[in-house]
């Protein structure tokens, strides 16, 4: 699941969209969204399209770095379908990068359905 990852030269702010269909993700489990967001990555922004995913569910969009460090940018309740989209203050990969892009489930019931999220960034350089 290895898709290119743009880094703008002007720093320019983009969207990077990943999609995963869910078949009972259990409470706790994750999935990576996307692989190796580079160093050097500003994460500004976050927009999650979601299917009502199950009774009790929950997902968190989270940063995992080279030390397994998780950086969670937001929470969504995903019992009824819906999109979310939340400014973050700003999240900068630096040393500890590349950092995946992780989908975990954290609520109190599995999650089963198609989950889309997009990440807004801007390359600032390293």
């Amino acid at each position: 699941m290895r898709e290119t990852f743009y880094k703008g030269a002007q720093g320019n702010l983009s969207l990077h969209v990943a999609s995963v269909m869910l078949a009972g993700l259990g409470v706790g489990a994750s999935v990576t969204l996307s692989e190796q967001l580079p160093i050097g990555t500003q994460i500004t922004g976050v927009r999650v399209l979601n299917d009502a995913l199950g009774a009790d569910s929950e997902i968190t969009i989270r940063l995992s770095d080279k030390d397994n460090s998780k950086t969670s940018l937001i929470e969504v309740d995903t019992v009824s379908s819906g999109s979310t989209v939340v400014p973050v203050k700003p999240v900068y990969i630096g040393d500890n990068g590349p950092s995946d892009l992780e989908l975990l489930s954290s609520g109190a019931g599995a999650a089963t359905g198609e989950v889309t999220v997009q990440l807004e960034y801007r390359f600032k350089g390293y």
